[in-house]
C-alpha cells in the first residue's frame, strides 16, 4: 500500500499521515508548496494552471482527497464561493484525468465532503445518508464536491465519501475559536443556541481514514460525526466545564454574526443532527463517543 494525500498538511492530514507512518505505511503528499515537516515526499501541483508532478502517483494504491478552501476562512463573496466549489472539483478532475491518461488505477479513493450536503438548516429531523441535499450554497458545494468523487468508480476499486462535521482539536478549526471566548471570560451560545453541531475528535476522524484504507467493505458515503447529538448551547457549556470557566454573558444575537459575515453565519446559526447509524453499522468504534469525554482528552 502507498497513499497520497492532498491536503496533507492540514488539521485532518497531518493526523491521518502520522497514523500511516505509525504503521509503516508509504505516504506522499500533493501540495503547492514543496516542503514538508513529516520527511516524506512532497509533490508540487497547480490546479488552477492544470500543472501537477506525475511522478506523484508512482506506486500509488490509494488517493485521500482533502485539498480545498477553508469553508468558514473568509466571508462567501461570489469569488470566494467559486474558489470554494473550484478548489474541490477542478483538484479531484486534475486528478482524475491525469491518472486516466496514465492507466493507473487504484484500491480506493476517499473524499472529504461535509455535513453541509443536508444544507445550512435546524429542523428536527435527523439525515441520514439516503436523505436529499438541500439547495442552498454550501449544499450545493457539497453536491459538486461528492460528483467529482464519484468519476474514480471508473479506475478504483472503491469510491468513499466521508460527510464530516465538526473536527474537534484545540489548536485550529471551531473549536478553537470557540474556547478561546470561554478563556476570555466572554463565551457564550450563538444566537438560539438549540442548533445541532454533528461533530467528531480529531483522533477518531483519521482513524476512520485507517480503517476506511485498510478495511475494504467501507464503500459509498457515510456521516462523519460521532453518536451523540449535541447543540451549539451545549457544546459551549461543555468546553466551559471541561476549562473550569463560568459563562456570564446572554446568547450572542443572530443579527450580530449575519453584519458581520452575511450568508457564512447561516453554517453556526443553523445546523440539524445528523445519524452515525451507517458508520456504526458498519463497524467504526468510536474512542470518543461523548463529548465530555472527547474534551477532557483534548484539554487533558
Amino acid at each position: 500500500m502507498k497513499v497520497l494525500i492532498t491536503g496533507g498538511s492540514g488539521l485532518i492530514g497531518t493526523r491521518i499521515t502520522q497514523l500511516l507512518q505509525e504503521k509503516n505505511i508509504e505516504v506522499v503528499h500533493l501540495s503547492r508548496s514543496p516542503s514538508s515537516k513529516f520527511g516524506i515526499k512532497v509533490y508540487k501541483w497547480d490546479w488552477k494552471k492544470e500543472e501537477i508532478d506525475e511522478a506523484c502517483f508512482n506506486g500509488v494504491t490509494d488517493i485521500i482527497h482533502l485539498a480545498g478552501a477553508g469553508i468558514a476562512d473568509k466571508p462567501w463573496t461570489m469569488s470566494r464561493k467559486h474558489t470554494i466549489i473550484k478548489s474541490r472539483v477542478e483538484t479531484a478532475n486534475l486528478i482524475f484525468k491525469t491518472l486516466k491518461k496514465l492507466n493507473h488505477s487504484l484500491n480506493a479513493y476517499i473524499s472529504a465532503s461535509g455535513i453541509g450536503y443536508y444544507g445550512a438548516i435546524t429542523t428536527a429531523k435527523v439525515f441520514k445518508e439516503a436523505d436529499e441535499p438541500h439547495n442552498d450554497f454550501i449544499a450545493k458545494s457539497c453536491i459538486y464536491w461528492e460528483k467529482s468523487a464519484d468519476q474514480f468508480s471508473d479506475i478504483s476499486s472503491r469510491v468513499v465519501k466521508l460527510r464530516t462535521g465538526v473536527v474537534l482539536d484545540k489548536n485550529s478549526g471551531a473549536l478553537a475559536k470557540m474556547d478561546k471566548t470561554v478563556k476570555y471570560g466572554i463565551g457564550a451560545p450563538i444566537g438560539t443556541g438549540k442548533q445541532a453541531m454533528p461533530w467528531i475528535h480529531l483522533d477518531d476522524m483519521a482513524q476512520l481514514y485507517l480503517d476506511i484504507l485498510l478495511d475494504n467493505s467501507f464503500n459509498g458515503v457515510y456521516n462523519a460525526v460521532a453518536p451523540e447529538k449535541v447543540d451549539n448551547e451545549a457544546v459551549t457549556k461543555a468546553i466551559a466545564k471541561a476549562l473550569n470557566r463560568k459563562l456570564f454573558l446572554p446568547n450572542v444575537p443572530a443579527f450580530v454574526l449575519r453584519t458581520i459575515y452575511g450568508e457564512l453565519s447561516d453554517i453556526v446559526l443553523k445546523g440539524s443532527h445528523v445519524s452515525a447509524e451507517k458508520l456504526l453499522n458498519a463497524g467504526f468504534e468510536f474512542e470518543f463517543p461523548k463529548l465530555d469525554e472527547a474534551l477532557k482528552d483534548i484539554y487533558k
